[in-house]
């Protein structure tokens, strides 16, 4: 949790986490998703410092951990750790500008595009018991009710088509073109 002391290196090996931060009034800010092999709380084992984030598992899922410690340790015995840990917080950080970026720059609806064209990555629709619009919020910096009203307007663009279970991509270079 966001603020305790570090317990240590997490490593995800079948899943899927969820990293984010909650504001005071409890509105939920996701930083990323975290997949198979992907890797959390680099920051806090190097400096020593406090969680900086939350982390939730977002279905079944299996991690590793290892303590400030022994990843201490583990780097003084095998020096490429430190290098991978150091390429681990570059990607991140990389990720978290991105984030800034969309966030101070684009619009809710543009943001959502970005939003669905990452995630549809795999095939040309979301399956929206996974993503709520609440979900989807918390992911592009927003409130459900402006996800509601972009995700209508893209559909009345022709763009995607909204079921009761799915969102589907009707044209992804059009959805692109919004970039």
């Amino acid at each position: 949790l966001e603020g305790d002391p570090c317990d240590g290196l997490h490593l995800i090996v079948s899943g899927l986490g969820r990293i984010y931060r909650l504001s005071p009034a409890g509105r939920e800010q996701v930083l990323a998703l975290l997949h198979r092999g992907d890797s959390c709380n680099e920051v806090p084992v190097i400096d020593g410092g406090n969680n900086p984030a939350n982390l939730v598992a977002v279905e079944d899922t299996t991690t590793w951990s290892w303590s400030q410690q022994s990843i201490e340790a583990l780097q003084r015995e095998i020096p490429q750790l430190r290098e991978q840990i150091t390429r681990s917080l570059a990607v991140r950080c990389r990720e978290l500008v991105d984030q800034v970026y969309r966030l101070s720059f684009l619009s809710v609806t543009h943001r959502l595009v970005v939003f669905l064209l990452q995630q549809s990555q795999t095939g040309d629709s979301l399956d929206r018991g996974r993503w709520t619009q609440e979900d989807i919020a918390s992911h592009v910096g927003t409130v459900r009710e402006m996800v509601s009203r972009s995700l209508r307007n893209l559909e009345n663009d022709g763009l995607i088509e909204l079921t009761r279970s799915v969102i589907t991509i009707r044209d992804r270079k059009g959805l692109a073109s919004l970039l």
